[in-house]
C-alpha cells in the first residue's frame, strides 16, 4: 500500500516535470525558429540592464527581437508599442526614455512584457511565457547564439544616401546631410545641422557617453537609422531600408546589401561623385608646432593626394578614425601627445601592421595578386632605402628648427605640383634590352633544363600596374621592378647570377640553390593565383629526362 502511494507521488511528480519541461520547449519554439547559420541568429538580444547596477538574481533573459516585432505587425502594431519616441527618434530602450533603477526596470520589463503575453493568451493568441515561468525567459546556457554580420556605412551605402531622392534636403541647402548628421548646441541646449562640421555618430556617441550626449554608440545608429526606415516605410516610399535586426545583421542580408551596393557602382564605372564636404585635393604635409614650440622635422614634407585616397578608402573614418575635422597631426604630434594615445607622427604614418597608416595601407594593397608575386617574398620591417622614403618625402625640407611658413593656400598648391610630376607609368629598362629567355640548367641532372619566359614575365607585371597611381609612384627607376628576383645585390641590368649567392648547401641563413629557386618560383605563382603551370607540377618548367 506505502509502495503505491509512493509511485503514484513519484508519477504525479514526473507529470507535473513533464509539463514544465513541456511548456519550456513550447516556449523555446514560440521566441522563433533560428533562421540562419544553424542556432544562431542576428536578433538575440540578452536583456541584463541591470547588471550594470547590480548582480543579477536570475540570468540575462532570452530574447529575439524580429520574432517579436514579426508578431507585432501581424497585430497591426509598430515598434511603438514597445517603444517610446524622443524629438522623432525610437528610443532604444525598453518603455522609457532614460534609465532607471533595478527595482524600476525589473518593474518595467515584467509588466510590459508579461501583460502583453497575458493579453495574448486571453484572446487565445500564441504567445510567451507567464507570470511564474520565470525560467523560460532566464536562461544560464540558451541553445540559440548570437551571430550578427557588421553593417557599417561605407563609401556606396552613404553615397546612396546623401544622393537620395528620397530623403528631405536641408532648409537652404543642395545637400540632405542633416537628416543624419548634427551637433549640440550647449547654448540653445538642443541639436543642430552646421554644414562643414559632419561628423562620424561614434565621435559624440561613444560606449560611455559624456555630458549632453545620452546615447551610445549603438543606441544612436539603431535610433537614428530605423526611425527612418520607418518613417520611409510608413510614407510608402518606393525604396527603404531595413527596420528588423536581420535585414542589416543576418548574414544573407548582408550580403544581399553588399552584392546590391556592388552592382550600383559597376553601374557607375567604379567611381562615385566626391563627397560635398570642402575637402581640400591636395595636402602638404608637415611636422606641427607642439607645446608652443616648432619641432625640427628629420625627414622632407609629403604631398598628399587627399581626392585620390577619397575613392581609395572604404570611409572616410578609415584614415579619421577618431574625428574628420582634424588632420593627422593635430593628435599625432611628433614627440607625442595625450590626445593621440602618445602614437608619435611617425608612428602613425608609418606603423606596417596598422590598416590605419599609410604604410599599412599601402601594405594591405600589396596582397593584391597582382602585386603579391614580388611582395610575398620581400623581408618585412626592414630599414627603407633613401630611394624610397624619398617616392613620398619630396616636398620642401624643412631646413631650420621653424615648420614651413606657408598659408594653406601655398601649400596646397605645391603640393598640387609634385602630384602632378609623379609618373603615370611605371619606369622600365628598353623592352629589348630584357632579355626574352632566362635557361636554368646549373642543377641540371634529373630533369632537363628550365626556360623562362623572362621578358614575358617583366611586361605581364607592368601590365598589370597599370593605373594603379601608387604602382607607378614607388617603381619610379628603371630596374625597380627587377629588384624582387635580383635582390641583396646593387640595381643593374646585368645583375649576378643566383649561384653567386646561393650554393649548393645552406650558408649564413641563405637557401641552397634549389630551395632558392624553387621557393622564388613558387611562392610567386601560389601568391598571384596563377594555375598553370601549378606549383606543384615539376615537368611544367623542366621536362624529365
Amino acid at each position: 500500500m506505502a509502495n503505491g502511494k509512493k509511485l503514484l507521488r513519484l508519477s504525479g511528480i514526473l507529470i507535473v516535470l513533464a509539463g514544465v519541461l513541456g511548456f519550456h520547449m513550447e516556449a523555446l519554439s514560440m521566441v522563433g525558429t533560428p533562421q540562419e547559420n544553424g542556432n544562431k541568429r542576428p536578433d538575440l538580444i540578452m536583456i541584463d540592464t541591470i547588471a550594470a547596477q547590480e548582480e543579477l538574481e536570475l540570468p540575462a533573459v532570452v530574447f529575439l527581437h524580429d520574432t517579436h516585432t514579426k508578431a507585432m505587425a501581424e497585430q497591426g502594431k509598430d515598434c511603438a508599442a514597445c517603444h517610446q519616441k524622443n524629438e522623432g527618434t525610437v528610443s532604444y530602450k525598453f518603455k522609457r526614455l532614460e534609465g532607471g533603477t533595478p527595482k524600476q526596470l525589473k518593474e518595467i520589463y515584467h509588466n510590459g512584457c508579461i501583460s502583453c503575453h497575458a493579453a495574448d493568451a486571453e484572446a487565445g493568441k500564441k504567445t510567451g511565457p507567464q507570470v511564474g515561468e520565470c525560467r523560460s525567459c532566464h536562461m544560464n546556457d540558451p541553445e540559440i547564439k548570437a551571430e550578427r554580420a557588421p553593417a557599417g556605412m561605407e563609401n556606396i551605402l552613404h553615397y546612396r544616401h546623401w544622393d537620395s531622392r528620397l530623403i528631405a534636403k536641408d532648409a537652404g541647402q543642395d545637400t540632405n546631410c542633416g537628416a543624419c548628421h548634427h551637433v549640440y548646441n550647449n547654448l540653445d541646449k538642443k541639436l543642430e545641422y552646421v554644414k562643414g562640421q559632419e561628423e562620424n555618430c561614434s565621435v559624440c556617441h561613444t560606449a560611455e557617453p559624456k555630458g549632453a550626449v545620452k546615447l551610445t554608440t549603438s543606441e544612436a545608429y539603431h535610433g537614428q537609422c530605423v526611425s527612418c526606415h520607418l518613417e520611409m516605410q510608413t510614407a510608402k516610399a518606393e525604396k527603404t531600408g531595413p527596420v528588423d535586426c536581420a535585414g542589416c545583421h543576418g548574414v544573407m542580408q548582408a550580403a544581399d546589401i553588399q552584392e546590391d551596393n556592388a552592382a550600383v557602382l559597376k553601374k557607375m564605372e567604379g567611381k562615385l561623385p566626391r563627397l560635398p564636404r570642402n575637402q581640400p585635393d591636395a595636402v602638404l604635409l608637415t611636422a606641427p608646432v607642439q607645446d608652443n614650440v616648432a619641432v625640427k622635422a628629420t625627414m622632407n614634407t609629403v604631398a598628399f593626394n587627399h581626392k585620390a585616397h577619397e575613392g581609395y578608402t572604404d570611409s572616410c573614418s578609415s584614415c579619421h578614425h577618431d574625428t574628420m575635422n582634424k588632420s593627422c597631426s593635430s593628435c599625432h604630434t611628433v614627440r607625442g601627445s595625450k590626445d593621440g594615445g602618445f602614437v608619435t607622427l611617425d608612428k602613425a604614418m608609418h606603423k606596417a601592421d596598422s590598416t590605419r597608416s599609410c604604410v599599412g595601407c599601402h601594405a594591405v594593397k600589396q596582397k593584391d595578386p597582382k602585386c603579391a608575386g614580388c611582395h610575398e617574398l620581400m623581408p618585412k620591417n626592414t630599414i627603407q632605402s633613401q630611394e624610397t622614403c624619398a617616392v613620398c618625402h619630396n616636398g620642401p625640407a624643412s631646413t631650420s628648427s621653424e615648420p614651413i611658413k606657408m598659408d594653406a593656400s601655398a601649400k596646397a598648391a605645391i603640393a598640387s605640383k609634385l602630384i602632378m610630376e609623379r609618373p603615370e607609368s611605371p619606369v622600365l629598362v628598353a623592352e629589348k634590352d630584357i632579355p626574352e629567355f632566362v635557361t636554368i640548367n646549373v642543377l641540371e641532372s634529373e630533369y632537363k633544363a628550365s626556360k623562362l619566359p623572362h621578358r614575358k614575365i617583366i611586361m605581364s607585371m607592368v601590365e598589370g600596374m597599370k593605373g594603379d597611381a601608387m604602382a607607378n609612384a614607388f617603381h619610379s627607376t628603371p630596374l625597380t621592378v627587377c629588384g624582387s628576383c635580383h635582390h641583396n645585390s646593387p640595381a643593374s641590368a646585368t645583375p649576378p647570377s643566383c649561384a653567386s649567392c646561393h650554393g649548393g648547401k645552406v650558408q649564413d641563413g641563405r637557401p641552397a640553390l634549389k630551395a632558392a629557386y624553387h621557393g622564388q618560383c613558387m611562392t610567386c605563382h601560389d601568391a598571384m593565383n596563377i594555375k598553370k603551370p601549378a606549383s606543384t607540377d615539376c615537368t611544367a618548367c623542366h621536362a624529365k629526362k
